[in-house]
C-alpha cells in the first residue's frame, strides 16, 4: 500500500566519509608543497606543528597562494535517502557525481513525498490516493504482462521516493548549497542541502582533531557562503515575501502566496524540532510568525493572470473546457 509522507521529515542524509575532514590540511599541504610562492624549502611530510607547514596553510586561507584546485583532490560523499524524483531532477543539475537507485531494474516503491501544504488538504489527498491506486494497478498489470522494467517505470507519480549517493568536491558543494537554499529551486532540494551542510558541521565538531584542518574547514564552509538566508528574494516566485514585510524586490507581484506554502510549515517544523540547519536570521523571522499566516503581508494578488488559480483556466483540460 502506498505511503504518503507529510512533508520532508523522512529524508535522511549521512556523510559517509567524515574522516576525510581531519586530513584536509595534510592533503592541501602535499598538493601545494612544491607550488608555493615563497623562497623556502618545505618539509617532505606534513607536520601540524611545523611552522613552515602552518605558514603554507595560512597563505592558502589568505588566498595568496595555490588555486582552488588544491581542494579538488578530496570529496564529500553523502548517502541521501527518501527524496522524491522531483528533487533528484534538481540535484543532478549540480556539479557532482550521483549514483541513484534504479527504477528500471527493480519494482518501483510506493512511497511519496508530499509537501505539507498538500498533505493537510483531505479532499486533495483523497484524489491523489485514488490516482495513485489506479497507477499502481496499471503498473501491476504491466508487470504481469511482462513489459520490461525500464518501460514499466513510466507508470508512476513523479513524487515517488528514491535514494542515492552524491559526491562533491568542496568548492562545488559550497556553490551549490548556497544556490539551492534560495527560492529558485524546489524546497525539498533546499532541505537536502541543509541536511548535508548540517552533517558537515557535525563532522567538523566531532571528527576533526587536526587544528590546521579545522581552520581550513571553517574557511571553506562558513555559514554565509553556504546557506542563503536572503529569504527568497531572487525571483518572482515569492518576491521577497518571506522577509515578512511584503515589500517587492521589483515592480511585479509574487505569482505564489507564500503564506500558503508548505515550506512555511516545513520551516516551522525545522525551527521547533531542530531537524535541519537554520540561520539566526531565519530563526528570528520564524519566531515572529503568527499561528494564522494569512495575517502576514504579501505582494501576491489572486487576480494576477500568472497566478496558478487563473493560469490553470487557460489549459485545455480545465473543468470548464471538458466535454
Amino acid at each position: 500500500m502506498a505511503k504518503f509522507s507529510n512533508g520532508f521529515d523522512e529524508i535522511d542524509v549521512r556523510l559517509t566519509n567524515p574522516e576525510v575532514l581531519n586530513n584536509v590540511a595534510e592533503q592541501v599541504y602535499k598538493f601545494g608543497r612544491l607550488s608555493h610562492d615563497f623562497d623556502e624549502e618545505l618539509p617532505t611530510e606534513y607536520d601540524p606543528e611545523n611552522e613552515a607547514c602552518i605558514k603554507l596553510i595560512n597563505k592558502v586561507i589568505e588566498g595568496t597562494t595555490l588555486p582552488k584546485y588544491a581542494f579538488e583532490g578530496w570529496r564529500l560523499n553523502f548517502e541521501i535517502k527518501n527524496i522524491s524524483r522531483i528533487c533528484l531532477a534538481q540535484l543532478t543539475r549540480d556539479r557532482a557525481i550521483f549514483a541513484s537507485q534504479s527504477g528500471g531494474v527493480y519494482a518501483l516503491t510506493q512511497r511519496f513525498n508530499i509537501p505539507m501544504s498538500i498533505a493537510k488538504e483531505p479532499t486533495i489527498m483523497e484524489k491523489l490516493r485514488q490516482a495513485q491506486y489506479l497507477l499502481e494497478e496499471a503498473y501491476i498489470m504491466a508487470a504481469e504482462k511482462e513489459i520490461p522494467t525500464i518501460e514499466a517505470r513510466y507508470i508512476g507519480l513523479h513524487c515517488q521516493t528514491i535514494s542515492l549517493m552524491a559526491s562533491y568536491i568542496p568548492t562545488d558543494f559550497v556553490r551549490s548549497c548556497f544556490s539551492r537554499t534560495s527560492s529558485n529551486f524546489c524546497d525539498e532540494c533546499n532541505m537536502v542541502y541543509r541536511l548535508m551542510y548540517t552533517r558537515i558541521m557535525e563532522a567538523m565538531l566531532w571528527t576533526v582533531e587536526d587544528r590546521n584542518s579545522a581552520r581550513i574547514l571553517r574557511w571553506l564552509f562558513p555559514e554565509e557562503k553556504c546557506i542563503n538566508d536572503g529569504i527568497y528574494t531572487r525571483e518572482r516566485l515569492y518576491n521577497s515575501d518571506f522577509t515578512t514585510n511584503g515589500e517587492p524586490v521589483n515592480d511585479k507581484v509574487a505569482i505564489n502566496d507564500w503564506r500558503r506554502s508548505g515550506w512555511v510549515d516545513e520551516l516551522k517544523r525545522i525551527y521547533y524540532c531542530g531537524v535541519a540547519y537554520l540561520t539566526r536570521k531565519e530563526k528570528d523571522l520564524i519566531k515572529q510568525w503568527p499561528d494564522d499566516m494569512l495575517e502576514m503581508p504579501t505582494t501576491y494578488k489572486s487576480d494576477n493572470p500568472e497566478a496558478l488559480v487563473n493560469n490553470i483556466k487557460k489549459t485545455d483540460y480545465y473543468k470548464e473546457h471538458r466535454k
